[in-house]
């Protein structure tokens, strides 16, 4: 006889970026993948990415593995569960149940790509979470950075991201209007997506995707939106693994130079361009090539803890 099961939940999100942290241990693991692209999917509790929280395997504070559902797998970086899951430890019991013991001034997070480091400032209730994606700049690397054309459009491979200019694409497609995402932007960002894929540009179906626009008056400062599976209305406002593949691709571009470069990126207003929020981002780039990043962003907030029971079909037996 199966019996129901109850897994505990943390809800928050990074500028309308929604994450959910479970804890590992309580979800079964058959069918593990189907059981949380469940509690992603409405009507569940809904969220873009979970965390799958456990003890460290090496000199971490806690290991996760990231589920997206988007592409519905598996994913080795996410920018907005680090600025989640930093908050959630600062201000709920999570810190407690894996023995971390506050004040920090620094987390450490096993992931599948390495260790990401990240700086806690501010006091414990207005804090400052600066996240290190050293590791996901590296992961890009290997998996190459190029200029390509998709669907007519000049664009840029960054890793599993097809990275996007928005002007770019207004210069081919001038009825598109990514302020409003009226139905040519949308036409056209479905179509640049689904050639990206044809090409098979990536050994994966993409579900990575930045769409920015720089500011003419001010190149370190632009707009970005994420639209992430836009084929099936899934559109992120905000994502820190994005806006860092955004500013790899300024760099191959020739639109950074050599050095540091501090850049700051309007975000929240899914979903649409730009928006209330900011996601400010820190690259070294030597030779053309980024080779550190950090970022942070202005709202990060957690809306909600709890339980999720799971439906007796998917509870083990």
């Amino acid at each position: 006889m199966r019996k129901p099961v109850a897994v505990d939940y943390v809800k928050g999100h990074m500028g309308g970026n929604e994450i959910l942290l479970l804890h590992e241990s309580q979800i079964p693991k058959r069918d593990r993948l189907k059981i949380v692209l469940s509690i992603l999917d409405p009507p569940s509790i809904r969220g873009d990415q979970a965390a799958l929280l456990e003890k460290p395997k090496r000199d971490g504070d806690i290991k996760v593995t990231i589920v997206d559902r988007a592409s519905r797998d598996y994913i080795k970086a996410c920018g907005g569960m680090t600025q989640v899951l930093c908050k959630a430890v600062l201000e709920t019991g999570l810190g407690k149940q894996y023995r971390i013991h506050l004040p920090r001034k620094l987390l450490t997070i096993e992931t599948d790509s390495g260790t990401v480091r990240i700086s806690i400032g501010g006091t414990r209730h207005r804090p400052t979470i600066l996240t290190d994606m050293t590791t996901f700049v590296e992961e890009c690397h290997r998996l190459g950075i190029s200029t390509i054309q998709v669907a007519g459009v000049e664009a840029t491979k960054v890793g599993r991201f097809l990275v996007a200019d928005a002007e770019k694409i207004r210069a081919r497609h001038p009825d598109a209007d990514f302020t409003t995402m009226n139905a040519s932007g949308v036409e056209i960002l479905t179509s640049m997506q689904a050639d990206f894929n044809r090409q098979r540009l990536s050994n994966a179906r993409n579900a990575d995707y930045s769409l920015y626009s720089m500011y003419p008056d001010d190149p370190t400062r632009g707009r970005v939106l994420f639209p992430h599976n836009i084929a099936g209305d899934h559109i992120e406002p905000s994502c820190g693994s994005g806006s860092v593949a955004v500013a790899i691709a300024l760099a191959h571009t020739k639109r950074l130079g050599d050095g540091v470069s501090s850049l700051r990126f309007d975000s929240g207003g899914a979903p649409v361009l730009g928006g209330p929020e900011t996601t400010r981002a820190k690259v070294a780039v030597q030779d053309g090539r980024v080779v550190t990043a950090e970022f942070t962003h202005s709202l990060v907030e957690i809306v909600s803890t709890g339980k999720v029971w799971l439906p007796l079909s998917m509870s083990p037996m």
